[in-house]
């Protein structure tokens, strides 16, 4: 059994005995729906009130985990997103909750366009648009995650989407407020420790708890905001996951490897071929505590929180068919503390707001064969810092400045580094400006960065110490107009620089990750790109409707590839240059199909394709495939109910070295109810892929070892007051 520190237990119960009602950092509850007399929902009201506000305002109005998905929180103002001149989405309120999964790879992977990296049930980032890393970028309200989780795929990303009010994905001009380069988009995760507003009456919360029959886990946690005086609110959350093996459907080998490990003539390797079941090393536990305080005024607030994160986890069996050349089970044992501060005011006059933003952690993690010894100790310190004006002399146009600090101090220790000690500084400006031209609404951003990339001698790795700088500049423009009350066209164009991370520079070792050798390449230039994307959208009374087109070409992308030698027998991977096109679309619609007093019936469907090829022509590797998705609720205020079914059609267009994956169709259910003369209380059942399928995704570099969660049923309760 994995287990943890005994610190973290005492910090975890701190925080939830000293909860009034315990809860779980999660969504409050959403906006009941009701008609306006003008046929308009109160979320469709909501939305025209809240349009073009300033965050403060909004807020004022209503919690941020109650806003409605229509609305986009930027770095400039709350927007519809019918308004947006990119594309984009929201997950808050119920659509966060059925979505919900302990990492926020698989919480976003029912996003149009979003798949997930996928290294077992513990570890998987968000793939956007068949983008990764530093190309599909996560903040947490804005500044970064400040953990090793870029650094390779078996890397958790240090984030508990179980703690968010509303994850964003921010694309176009806004995504360059946070990031250069991150064209799959920039997800941003609303996180309430630091309190925006007073609770209405005082106090504020949830109380969560949950079963999930696949890794027969459970999972409780607490959340709550309490009013201390006219203007301080404190608050605490603790949360506390455990899983054994997650069970799987079908085989655990993939068809091509299964078939070597029949052939074999060892029986030990024959047997894997039969292998099904539990996926072995894959299971988790996971502690998390934090306290925030704020001081918050009718025009803004000011606070920090504090919080700490610990995950014990394995990384799921990758089998050796040689039997000179077994591969020890690893175990990540990972450990944050992380501080962080936010200042945001409405100020009035030409400046209408000011925001700051700062964050600090302690991040490292241990990878440890199973039974054996420590295999490598990654540790990363690392602050960041933001500070924006948002400057408006009239409504229809509206400016925002801003300047960010990141410095990153990153060391591997153990036996074989993966890379020597570096250092990281980064200083950008930016700026976004908007204006409104009804029924025409423009946007450009532009970006600016200074990076300053020094690694220190490394006498285990004999690497010199090198210095490099880059000053990537990347800017954006779009454009949408209202064609007509119902319809809207969008567009915008990029050209974007991007400084290389110090993995793909000075990367000289065995990556659990990949399970190969890893060549770094010190004398990487900036990589350059530029695109456009189209965006029709349509909505009415009862339906909506959207399609997006992109187009992105890379001049020099920097990615991965195997050549096809090995050492010590394993693949060794190159971080390579070539040029690139990436295209893709997406379609997505929803339509009210009935109603019967306060029962609805409401349909929705989705379809995303990504297309990335190489110079020369060879396929981008690991590239998501065509993927449909269908649903239908059927519900009411008390009870709720979804089926939908997805199907991930089979990838065959693979790059060299790379296996094809087949596709399969999952089928999953949802109930929800709210008992009467239970205030505040839900229950929810959710059966996941029902029908047990075998199912990989292509994105995962470790799929042919360990496929997704057979036949999964949940069963969760929250209690909000």
């Amino acid at each position: 059994m994995i287990r943890t520190t005994p610190i973290v237990r005492v910090i975890v119960g701190a925080a939830l005995c000293t909860s009034a009602a315990p809860l779980l950092a999660q969504s409050a509850p959403s906006v009941d729906v009701e008609h306006q007399p003008d046929g308009r929902t109160q979320d469709a009201a909501m939305v025209e009130m809240v349009d073009g506000m300033t965050t403060t305002e909004a807020v004022s109005i209503m919690p941020m985990a109650d806003l409605p998905p229509e609305i986009v929180v930027t770095g400039v103002r709350l927007r519809r997103r019918t308004n947006e001149t990119a594309s984009g989405n929201v997950l808050s309120g119920v659509q966060l909750e059925t979505r919900l999964s302990a990492t926020i790879g698989e919480t976003l992977a029912h996003l149009p366009g979003a798949s997930s990296t996928s290294f077992g049930p513990s570890a998987a980032r968000p793939v956007l648009r068949g983008f990764t890393g530093e190309r599909a970028r996560v903040v947490i309200d804005g500044i970064g995650t400040l953990d090793a989780s870029t650094t390779s795929p078996d890397h958790a990303v240090a984030l508990n989407p179980l703690v968010a009010d509303r994850i964003e994905l921010l694309r176009g001009p806004v995504s360059i407020l946070y990031a250069a380069g991150s064209l799959g988009g920039v997800v941003n995760s609303v996180s309430g420790r630091i309190p925006r507003r007073r609770p209405p009456d005082g106090v504020a919360g949830v109380a969560r708890a949950g079963f999930d029959s696949a890794a027969i886990d459970g999972s409780i946690g607490a959340r709550i905001d309490v009013a201390s005086g006219p203007h301080m609110v404190l608050h605490a959350d603790g949360q506390y996951l455990i899983g054994d093996d997650v069970t799987t459907g079908g085989f655990i080998v993939a068809p091509g490897p299964r078939a070597d490990a029949a052939a074999s003539a060892d029986p030990a390797i024959r047997r894997l071929a039969g292998l099904q079941g539990r996926l072995p090393n894959s299971g988790f536990e996971t502690w998390e505590a934090a306290a925030g305080a704020s001081l918050v005024y009718d025009n803004g607030h000011i606070g920090l929180s504090f919080a700490n994160y610990e995950s014990v986890y394995g990384l799921p069996t990758r089998f050796s068919f040689d039997p000179a050349t077994p591969v020890p089970d690893t175990r990540i044992d990972l450990d944050q503390q992380r501080l962080d501060f936010r200042l945001e005011f409405d100020t009035g006059g030409v400046i209408d707001t000011v925001r700051a933003r700062f964050g600090w952690a302690d991040y490292v993690h241990h990878e440890v064969n199973v039974g054996g010894p420590i295999t490598a100790n990654f540790l990363n310190t690392a602050y960041e810092a933001r500070l924006e004006a948002v400057v408006g002399g009239t409504s229809q146009l509206k400016a925002t400045l801003g300047a960010q600090l990141y410095q990153r101090d990153f060391t591997v220790t153990g036996p074989a580094p993966l890379l020597p000690p570096t250092r990281t500084t980064q200083l950008s400006l930016f700026t976004l400006g908007e204006i409104d031209l009804a029924p025409l609404r423009l946007e450009a951003a532009v970006r600016y960065e200074h990076v300053a990339i020094r690694s220190s001698v490394d006498p285990i790795l004999f690497n010199p110490a090198i210095d490099r700088s880059f000053d990537p500049v990347s800017i954006a423009a779009g454009a949408n107009y209202s064609l007509s009350r119902d319809w809207k066209v969008a567009l915008n164009a990029f050209y974007q620089q991007r400084a290389p991370v110090v993995e793909e520079l000075f990367t000289q070792g065995i990556d659990p990750g990949t399970q190969g050798q890893l060549i770094g390449n010190p004398a990487l230039g900036l990589e350059r790109s530029w695109g456009v994307e189209a965006i029709l959208r349509g909505g009415g009374p009862g339906w909506s409707a959207s399609a997006t087109g992109y187009y992105t070409r890379y001049p020099n992308i920097i990615f991965a590839r195997e050549n096809g030698a090995s050492r010590d027998g394993l693949p060794v991977f190159l971080f390579l240059e070539s040029g690139a096109a990436y295209y893709g679309y997406e379609i997505q619609g929803n339509i009210e199909v009935g109603q019967a007093g306060d029962w609805k019936i409401a349909a929705d469907a989705l379809i995303d394709y990504a297309h990335a090829t190489l110079t020369g022509g060879a396929p981008v590797p690991r590239i998501p495939p065509l993927r449909l998705l269908a649903g239908a609720d059927v519900g009411g205020d008390r009870l709720t109910s979804r089926a939908e079914i997805e199907w991930i059609t089979p990838q065959s267009r693979v790059s060299a070295f790379e296996t094809p994956t087949r596709g399969f169709v999952t089928v999953n259910l949802q109930f929800g109810w709210k008992p009467l003369g239970a205030k505040g209380l839900q229950l929810r059942l959710i059966a996941n892929n029902l029908f047990g399928s075998e199912g990989r995704r292509h994105a995962s570099l470790l799929k042919d070892f360990a496929p997704l969660p057979g036949r999964d049923i949940r069963l969760n309760a929250k209690m909000s007051f």
